[in-house]
């Protein structure tokens, strides 16, 4: 997903989207895209337990652990791992 595929597919150039999503979420369409996708993992690390951290940061759209890792310690403070051990925590 791109910011020019979904412009494209909108009938919008790049500059109207990006500026659209700015004035209406007050934030980049990348960080946009990254929020969502640590949404989905969110979920995942907490629905699926049994799947591997790397799985789920993979299926939802990240290219490395890395890449997941650091988006989402950005966004929720904590690591995947933690995260998933914290609410684990909660449930029992």
């Amino acid at each position: 997903l791109s910011l020019q595929k979904l412009a494209d597919q909108l009938h919008l150039s790049s500059h109207q989207l990006s500026e659209l999503i700015n004035s209406q979420l007050g934030k980049g369409f990348s960080r946009y895209i990254r929020e969502y996708r640590i949404s989905a993992a969110e979920k995942m690390l907490i629905d699926e337990p049994n799947v591997a951290v790397l799985a789920i940061g993979l299926s939802t759209g990240f290219t490395s652990q890395s890449n997941f890792y650091d988006a989402f310690r950005e966004i929720t403070g904590m690591t995947p791992g933690k995260y998933r051990n914290i609410h684990r925590q909660q449930k029992s």
